[in-house]
């Protein structure tokens, strides 16, 4: 297990860090005519840069800190912070075919990762928590003969697990049931494991606390989509962060997300001409209601960037309840909007140095909530962020 003191020292230099910088990352960056730091030598820097140069620094983590470093000096200090050790990964006999031949091979691999990163089996049954259909829970009862309860609300999803682990013979029991309901607590026995592999937001919190009020003896706990929770405001669970005096919205706990590694050519481009639209269609709305903020837009279907830019200024404004007027150049709007996408690009270029660090800030404050209620905690990698990059990993053992 880590040293507890290096995990505490290790959110306290994130956290000045965070804090002191939150002017580059704390933005709500879509929202923006104009970034905070205008007319700096960083925002030359970032202009000067060709759309190749762009997307080659959002793609590097390193190259991208020493080249933000001469603007921001803890940019590389932020990097170092954020390297982790990799799980040591448990020897496991290839499953056979039959395990996984339904699942698809991505996630296949990371169900494997998070397996062969697992403490020590010690011979505790398992709970897995938001199970779907018990995927990576048919891999542990295959792997360490031990019974395997698989949490999940969606009752199909249940029935089509239950019938996987009957067909396959494994020792796996499908439940029914609302992990944030009150009667959770009675699946989670003193003496099992409790696992979970992206489980979102208020999903995971309530599995932290959980496995606190029930004295359960072990934890491995991948989060996910942080910002997937009710309060406007993040409400840290450790005392350390309690103490921070940064404060986190939804929208900054969605920066913790906001990665294209695993996305396709095809959904980056549709990305890309997503937000070149609706960043021109924000400037048009600017002018028509003669009010210079930002608009909330519906969800766009993909349907919507099938046609021409003009009919989908129409299709928005016709949802926004906006009178276009008869004579108007869209062009103008269109290069408008395509400027906007370049200005856009380099305040996220600039937030991507911050989102592992703030990433890292909140994994560490579920970690040091799990020490503070009496647990040898571990922070670790267990897979390549090319294979997924929600790959951090807590655990954690009732000492």
């Amino acid at each position: 297990m880590t040293d507890p003191l290096t995990l505490q020292q290790r959110f306290a230099e994130l956290d000045r860090s965070l804090y002191a910088n939150r002017n580059f990352w704390q933005l709500r960056s879509f929202e923006l005519l104009h970034p905070p730091w205008q007319g700096s030598s960083l925002q030359r820097w970032l202009l000067a840069l060709s759309a190749a140069d762009r997307h080659a620094l959002l793609a590097d983590d390193q190259l991208r800190a020493e080249s933000l470093a001469p603007f921001i000096p803890a940019a590389q200090q932020l990097l170092d912070w954020c390297q982790l050790e990799r799980a040591a990964a448990a020897p496991r006999p290839e499953p056979p075919a039959w395990l996984h031949n339904h699942i698809p091979g991505r996630k296949w691999a990371q169900i494997q990762s998070f397996d062969r990163a697992l403490l020590s089996p010690v011979g505790r049954p398992f709970v897995e928590w938001c199970a779907g259909k018990g995927h990576l829970g048919r891999l542990l009862a295959y792997h360490h003969r031990q019974p395997v309860t698989s949490l999940e609300l969606q009752q199909t999803l249940c029935l089509q697990g239950q019938q996987l682990a009957d067909k396959q013979q494994l020792p796996c029991r499908h439940l029914q049931l609302d992990v944030l309901g009150s009667d959770v607590g009675a699946q989670l026995p003193r003496g099992c494991h409790a696992v979970a592999l992206h489980a979102c937001g208020k999903l995971h919190i309530a599995l932290l606390q959980q496995v606190v009020a029930n004295g359960v003896e072990a934890i491995s706990l991948s989060p996910c989509c942080y910002h997937l929770q009710q309060r406007c405001q993040y409400q840290p669970l450790s005392a350390i962060a309690a103490a921070s005096s940064l404060r986190l919205s939804r929208q900054d706990l969605s920066l913790a997300v906001q990665q294209l590694v695993t996305a396709g050519s095809r959904d980056r481009r549709l990305r890309i001409k997503q937000l070149h639209w609706r960043l021109a269609f924000d400037l048009l709305q600017r002018e028509l209601r003669g009010v210079d903020s930002y608009l909330n837009c519906p969800t766009i279907p993909q349907s919507r960037l099938a046609g021409s830019f003009a009919q989908f200024c129409q299709w928005m404004a016709q949802e926004k309840e906006l009178a276009l007027p008869a004579v108007l150049d869209f062009d103008d709007f269109e290069q408008r909007g395509r400027q906007r996408l370049v200005q856009l690009e380099c305040i996220e270029l600039v937030q991507q140095l911050f989102r592992r660090p703030l990433e890292l800030w909140l994994v560490l404050d579920k970690a040091l909530y799990l020490q503070q209620q009496g647990y040898a905690v571990a922070v670790t990698q267990f897979c390549d962020a090319q294979l997924t990059p929600r790959n951090l990993l807590i655990q954690g053992e009732r000492i």
